[in-house]
């Protein structure tokens, strides 16, 4: 058997030295490149960090790496996922970028949806990617800042409204107010003394008001039950009225209208026949001369005597 050259043998050895190094350097960055290739893609505007080999973790359990990530357009990147431990993935499964520890490791989390529809290897997933620690710290302080900002405003308009308020005119305007309320509150100390010393004065009186007052308003207690028998008897009366023949009196009271006005019956006569009026008033007059006379001599009418001379006196008058 013939001897191997050292050429060959430096050969091969180096051939096996750089298939040894590429293949390390794969498995340094967590490729196996011995596994069965299975890839995923997704689409990010923004990869936030993730790197080639970074692993691709389901509910904590790692199911595969990103094997490699490219420039798809000037905006988007795309990211090839090797998901070697699933057989098929549903299609609305996410693929959100995560924090993996608190040093900002990345990594890939794969949230599997419920559809019936599953994707394969080939087939583009659904991208996601979480907000970084930044980003919650942001939407934690900003409305406290706002609030911060609001309260700043607040405070300033304050400070404005007191540097406008302490000012010497109105500082002096403040105090002439102070002194007018003592003097206010000291006249009204004199006022609350003078009406107490009145109420002492007049204790008895006012007593006396008081008991009337309670009498008066014993009576009307007492009236009560009056006042509610007359509006009973006003109810009574109103329902008597309603009750009784109105109509009939309204009638009657329209028929005798009715004869007045068409001449039936001596007063309707009397007030529509001229002459009878006069003939009427003619008498009435008579009657009055008559009785004024009467009063006026009534010797010339009633002669009382007790020898008879009465009855010629009356009948010489009668005969002048």
């Amino acid at each position: 058997m013939s001897k191997i050259s050292k050429e060959f043998k430096s050969g091969f050895i180096f051939l096996l030295a750089i298939v040894t190094l590429v293949y390390g350097l794969k498995y340094l960055k967590g490729l196996n490149v011995f596994q069965t290739n299975k890839p995923y893609y997704a689409i990010y505007s923004d990869i936030d960090g993730l790197q080639v080999g970074s692993s691709i973790r389901l509910n904590g359990f790692n199911v595969g790496i990103i094997n490699d990530i490219q420039l798809f357009n000037e905006n988007n990147l795309i990211v090839t996922l090797n998901i070697d431990k699933l057989d098929s993935v549903p299609e609305n499964s996410i693929c959100k970028i995560v924090n993996q520890d608190l040093m900002g490791t990345k990594g890939v989390s794969l949230i599997l949806g419920k559809s019936s529809v599953f994707s394969f290897p080939g087939d583009t997933l659904v991208s996601s990617i979480e907000n970084s620690l930044q980003d919650e710290v942001n939407a934690q302080i900003l409305p406290l800042k706002n609030k911060a900002e609001g309260l700043i405003g607040s405070v300033d308009s304050l400070l404005t409204i007191v540097t406008a308020v302490l000012n010497k005119n109105t500082r002096d305007n403040l105090s002439n107010s102070i002194k007018s309320l003592d003097e206010t509150f000291e006249i009204l100390s004199h006022t609350m003394v003078k009406i107490d010393s009145v109420v002492y004065q007049n204790d008895a009186k006012i007593s006396r008001i008081v008991s009337n007052l309670e009498l008066i308003t014993s009576n009307l207690n007492d009236s009560v039950s009056g006042i509610k028998s007359i509006l009973y008897n006003i109810s009574s009366i109103t329902d008597s009225l309603s009750n009784s023949n109105i109509t009939s009196l309204v009638n009657n009271v329209n028929k005798i209208s009715n004869n007045l006005n068409s001449g039936t019956g001596s007063l309707s006569k009397l007030m529509n026949d001229e002459k009878l009026y006069d003939n009427f008033e003619k008498s009435t007059a008579e009657l009055a001369e008559l009785i004024e006379d009467i009063k006026n001599n009534p010797k010339r009418y009633v002669n009382f005597s007790l020898l008879g001379s009465g009855a010629k006196n009356f009948k010489k008058n009668q005969d002048n």
